[in-house]
Order: structure tokens, then C-alpha cells, then sequence
């Protein structure tokens, strides 16, 4: 195997457990309102302070990871996130739990756009869509795995075990990436001179130093970038805050059924992920890589808000939570797409763009479930957020369309110059 396809396995498998101590609150959401006596505000509050946290750390650590490379970065981070994963258990009021999880999610904050600058350095571009639908679908599959499991420990033991158990395993693959992963491949030993030169062939050489910030916010690819990343995230976020809430409450499901129907846009995520991925590449051969993401992520989102109306509208609660899941699915096709062309318009400072693509999308994890407990708290009606969750994705699949990643900033500044 390349090393360039192990480093790709690995940051997926790292993905997986990123997920899984982050969703691991979604599930013992209703049992620790139930514990601590929190209102569905501070509920939405306690989901919503990870995005904060994680939203103000993207930008500045994919800077960092541009700069410094990314092997140090992300096993500290690893080690960190694990940490503050398992101290969620120890939490004793609103103020510990928000400072808790609001540190966990400036961590958490550093992976992907450090996998991000890793990958611009490893992998060729006509490979990179792929990659990141591989990397991404990992992080599906480690959500889709944990509302059983984090299901039977919290039926059997109570809320806080899950976040021991989760958090203890995390720490073993920040061991697992030091050890592993190099800043460049001229300082990994197994990788031969021919991997070195396909990658040299196609990669973005950090040569010429960062793109400047006033080039780059001058671009209105990346504006309208950003506004996609945000209209697609605020719907998604729902799926890992308020959905299985959302079923026991409003469709009345039991624990057991909520966890496998919360578990069920994750799983489609990773097929999502992977098919978006290599469907990008697919088309980009045949045609060229703007049309390739243009027609992905547009109907990725497209499809997306199509399916969630359909479920809010469907009566059958399993066929509602059916469709609502495919919505989910749906929009997972375009990530792929989107982060090959955040590296792909950022050029030498991918990192940095991917993490600022990253933070507009977690400014709607922060602002979609406090939102929704705000109006639930006040009304009592879930279809209002939810149709709102539709028109944001509409606007996302639009603003896709003048996305244009066949021309990066990185070129715009050498054409300048």
C-alpha cells in the first residue's frame, strides 16, 4: 500500500473516534437534562458550546498547521480531546458541563483542518476529493457506531460511563498518528521515490509562503464557500444534537428505537462520504474539477432539503425518521467536494481556508441547536426550525453554484504578481 493511501486510513480511523466522543452527548442528552434539571435552552446550550469553541479554533489552527506541519499538532490534540471527552463525566453543574465541553471543542478543533494541510501535502489533487469522502465517512461510521453502544453502557451504568469508556480509547491513536505520520513524505522513510514524485507531481509546494488574508477574503469563491458550508451545517447539526430528542418527544419513540433511527444519518454518511468522494474525481477525469463539484454539491443539498420536508410532512413516524435520515445522507455527497475545494483555493495556505470553511459550518453547529431549544422552549413546535433547517440548505445548494475551485487564490496572487 502507498503510504499516502495508510496516512488517509489512518486520519479516518482517528475520525471515527472524533465523532464518537462527540456524539456520545446527543445520545445522554435526555437522561443529563433529566439529571441536572436543565430547560431545553440550556440544554441547547450545553450541545451547542462544542460548535463555539470549535468554530473559534479552526482558522487558527489550520494556520498553524500550514506553518508548523500537522504530526505534533494532532496528537496533541488527539490526547487533549480524549481527555476532556472522559472529564465530561465529572461534570456537577450548567457552568462545569459548558466549560468542559467548550475546551473539548477548541481541541477537537485542531483535526480537520490539520488533516486538511496533510493531506494538500500528500495527496495528488485528482485524488483528493476521494480522500476527503474517506476521511469524512470515518467520521460518520464512528457517529453511526456510537448511540447503541453509547446506548447500552448508559441503560446498564448511567450517563457518565460513556464518556470514560469512549474517552480512554481515544488516547491510544494519538500515540498511533506521532508515531505514523510525517510532515512532509521527504522525512518518511517508506515512502519510494516514485510515490514521492506522483505526489511531488500534484501537490501544492509551500515554496512561495501563505496566500495573504487580504488576497484571499477578496475572494468570492471562498465567500460563497463559506455560505454554503453554513446553510448545509445548520440542518446537519440537528442530526447530532436534537434528533433522538426530536423522536422520543415528538415521535414517540423509545430509547432503543431513537438510538437505532439517530444512528441512521451517520451510517448513510459514510456511503455518502465515500460515494460523494469518488464520484467528484470520477466526473473531474471526464470533464474538468468545477463541473465535477458543481454538479455534486448542488444536488447533494438539493436533495437534501427535498428529503427533510418530505419527512417532516410524512406521518409514519418510521418512514418519517427513514427520510429524515436520507436528507442527512444526501447532503454528506457534497463534503468531499467542498474540502478539495477549500485546499484547492486556499493553494499554500489550504489548512488555513479549510478551517475557515470549517468555522462557518460550526457557526451554525453553535447557532442551529440553540436555536431550536430557544423555540421549542417558547412554542413548542419543532416543524418551525426544522423548515427554517430547509430553506438554509436551499440557500447552501445555490451559493454552491458559483463555487469555482478550478482556479485557486494561490494562482490569482502569481497571476498578480
Amino acid at each position: 500500500m502507498p503510504v499516502r493511501y495508510s496516512i488517509v486510513l489512518l486520519a479516518l480511523l482517528i475520525n471515527m473516534v472524533c465523532y464518537t466522543d462527540r456524539v456520545c452527548i446527543a445520545v445522554a442528552g435526555p437522561e443529563m437534562r433529566k439529571a441536572f434539571g436543565f430547560s431545553q435552552t440550556e440544554m441547547g446550550f450545553v450541545f451547542s458550546i462544542f460548535s463555539l469553541s470549535y468554530f473559534l479554533g479552526q482558522t487558527p489552527w489550520g494556520m498553524l498547521a500550514d506553518r508548523m506541519g500537522s504530526r505534533s499538532i494532532v496528537a496533541f490534540a488527539i490526547a487533549g480531546w480524549s481527555v476532556f471527552t472522559a472529564l465530561t463525566a465529572s461534570a456537577w453543574s450548567f457552568v462545569s458541563l459548558l466549560a468542559i465541553r467548550f475546551v473539548f471543542g477548541g481541541l477537537e478543533a485542531a483535526f480537520s483542518p490539520s488533516v486538511a494541510s496533510a493531506f494538500s501535502r500528500w495527496v495528488p489533487v485528482n485524488e483528493r476529493a476521494t480522500a476527503f469522502g474517506a476521511f469524512l465517512g470515518g467520521g460518520r461510521l464512528g457517529g453511526a457506531l456510537t448511540p447503541p453502544i453509547a446506548g447500552y453502557f448508559l441503560l446498564h451504568y448511567g450517563w457518565r460511563v460513556p464518556f470514560v469508556v469512549f474517552g480512554a480509547f481515544g488516547l491510544l491513536w494519538a500515540v498511533a498518528w506521532f508515531a505514523w505520520y510525517r510532515n512532509s513524505p521527504a522525512e518518511h522513510g517508506s515512502v519510494t521515490a516514485a510515490e514521492r514524485e506522483v505526489i511531488a507531481a500534484q501537490t501544492v509546494a509551500a515554496v512561495k509562503g501563505p496566500v495573504p488574508w487580504s488576497l484571499l477574503l477578496r475572494s468570492t469563491r471562498l465567500w460563497c464557500l463559506l455560505v454554503a458550508a453554513f446553510g448545509a451545517t445548520f440542518m446537519w447539526q440537528f442530526y447530532i444534537t436534537w434528533f433522538p430528542t426530536y423522536l422520543r418527544e415528538q415521535r414517540g419513540m423509545s430509547l432503543t428505537e431513537s438510538s437505532f433511527y439517530a444512528s441512521l444519518p451517520l451510517l448513510l454518511g459514510v456511503g455518502a462520504n465515500w460515494l460523494g468522494g469518488v464520484l467528484t474525481d470520477w466526473i473531474g477525469r471526464r470533464t474538468n474539477d468545477r463541473t465535477a463539484r458543481t454538479v455534486v454539491g448542488f444536488t447533494s443539498m438539493t436533495l437534501g432539503a427535498l428529503l427533510l420536508s418530505a419527512g417532516v410532512w410524512c406521518p409514519d413516524t418510521g418512514v418519517a425518521a427513514l427520510l429524515m435520515g436520507c436528507a442527512a445522507g444526501a447532503v454528506d455527497l457534497y463534503l468531499g467536494a467542498a474540502w478539495s475545494s477549500a485546499t484547492d483555493i486556499g493553494g499554500t495556505s489550504g489548512g488555513a481556508v479549510a478551517g475557515l470553511m470549517n468555522a462557518a459550518s460550526n457557526c451554525a453547529g453553535f447557532a442551529s441547536p440553540v436555536l431550536m431549544g430557544f423555540v421549542l422552549q417558547r412554542t413548542g413546535n419543532w416543524n418551525a426550525v426544522l423548515y427554517l433547517s430547509v430553506a438554509t440548505t436551499a440557500v447552501a445548494a445555490l451559493s454552491w453554484l458559483f463555487v469555482n475551485p478550478q482556479r485557486s487564490v494561490e494562482a490569482d496572487r502569481i497571476t498578480a504578481t
